[in-house]
């Protein structure tokens, strides 16, 4: 595996000699000519294959895990907020198409030159997909790098980290705990930077630009259309509190699974030479009972949440829908109005179910930064300290007596 950090005696990344130079490489140019400096806490790397981050992991350990996240995208952060914008130009082209549509069927359908204006809606349509499906790969693509970049650093130091740890330590640890927090926790973390994150960023942005669309398009239309969702939110809130406590005790009894399985299947020999095949199999059903009752758990409080946003959003869409034909046969609004209005109102609605999901996500990522800050926390044993000297060469021998 590629080490990606030195330690030194404190446990953080040594520094190497060519810093200045390695300064100066693609990213620093990219950097300069968007007018950003890059992160002291950082140094670029060159390597074969383009740029490598070191960064000393222990920077991340702060109570506020949020923040804790925000530093352990050092050296990405700028990539991951034009992932960001992407995502909020990917939701703007796509209200433009319902505004589109507001002007095909109240203006071109209704014209006397409608054979002339068809074909220039029907290019202005296929232009905003191309848009939002560009910058929708942005956004992935952008993400992806950053959740990548993220894990790979982080897998390069626990693999460095865990090395230097004291005797102590892994005396105490259980092989099968190490093995589920640098396997399973590290890629909930990249799955977390790659798809819950930006999709939280993508879901505020979405609701925000349709929320202005439709308030343009009639305020107090819009008015109508979202007094249920803080209601939603507010479940939300409770949801994620309740899952994280949840999914802390599922990720630890995970844990003990593996670490069961991983001393059983080391020890074979002994357990079939003394014949304790029964045995064994009977605790490490144990074990693996006491999981799938605590993954019940996590099923019942989705089975709890969602059929409530659920109810709300639909309530909610129906409502507003109704509202708006309402005003549509009064003739207060027009039907190209109608029209962009309650798509517009669907896409606004629609982030707001998807909300539970991304919670229920960020909640178990928040859990897995928890638990792999527990290996980062450890000071790495000191073997390079000391005034004492040898008195003169050592030399070593074994010898079997009575054997």
């Amino acid at each position: 595996m590629d080490h990606n950090v030195s330690g030194t005696e404190n446990g953080s990344p040594s520094r190497p000699p060519q810093e200045a130079a390695a300064l100066k490489g693609p990213l620093h140019r990219v950097w300069s000519t968007l007018g950003l400096r890059p992160d002291k806490n950082y140094v670029e790397e060159t390597e074969n294959r383009g740029i490598r981050l070191t960064y000393d992991l222990k920077d991340t350990l702060t109570p506020n895990r949020f923040v804790g996240l925000w530093r352990m995208a050092t050296g990405f952060r700028t990539i991951y907020i034009f992932a960001v914008v992407a995502a909020g130009l990917a939701a703007l082209s796509r209200s433009a198409v319902f505004y589109l549509l507001r002007y095909f069927v109240d203006d071109v359908l209704t014209g006397a030159d409608s054979q002339w204006r068809v074909p220039w809606v029907a290019a202005g349509i296929v232009v905003l997909a191309l848009l939002q499906g560009f910058f929708s790969f942005g956004m992935g693509r952008l993400a992806a790098q950053t959740a990548e970049g993220v894990a790979r650093r982080l897998r390069n130091y626990l693999y460095d980290h865990i090395q230097r740890l004291t005797f102590t330590y892994h005396d105490t640890m259980q092989t099968g705990e190490l093995i589920q927090r640098a396997t399973s926790d590290v890629d909930t973390l990249r799955r977390l930077f790659q798809d819950q994150l930006i999709g939280i960023g993508r879901t505020g942005l979405l609701f925000l630009v349709n929320l202005i669309a439709l308030t343009m398009l009639h305020g107090w239309l819009a008015l109508l259309s979202i007094p249920l969702l803080p209601v939603g939110s507010v479940a939300s809130f409770f949801f994620f509190r309740r899952m994280t406590t949840v999914f802390e005790s599922y990720q630890s009894q995970d844990a003990a699974v593996s670490n069961r399985l991983q001393e059983r299947l080391t020890g074979v020999r002994v357990v079939k030479a003394f014949a304790r095949q029964s045995y064994e199999i009977d605790r490490f059903e144990e074990e693996n009972w006491e999981k799938y009752r605590r993954g019940v758990q996590i099923a019942k409080l989705h089975t709890m949440f969602w059929p409530i946003v659920e109810t709300l959003t639909g309530a909610q869409l129906l409502f507003g829908m109704f509202m708006a034909s309402r005003l549509a046969l009064n003739g207060e609004i027009t039907v190209g109005t109608y029209v962009a209005f309650t798509g517009l109102l669907i896409a606004t609605i629609w982030p707001v179910q998807g909300i539970g999901r991304l919670v229920a996500h960020v909640s178990t990522g928040l859990v897995s930064l928890n638990r792999v800050q527990e290996i980062i926390r450890q000071e790495r044993e000191v073997l390079d300290k000391g005034s004492a000297a040898a008195n003169g060469r050592l030399r070593g021998a074994l010898q079997f007596r009575n054997v």
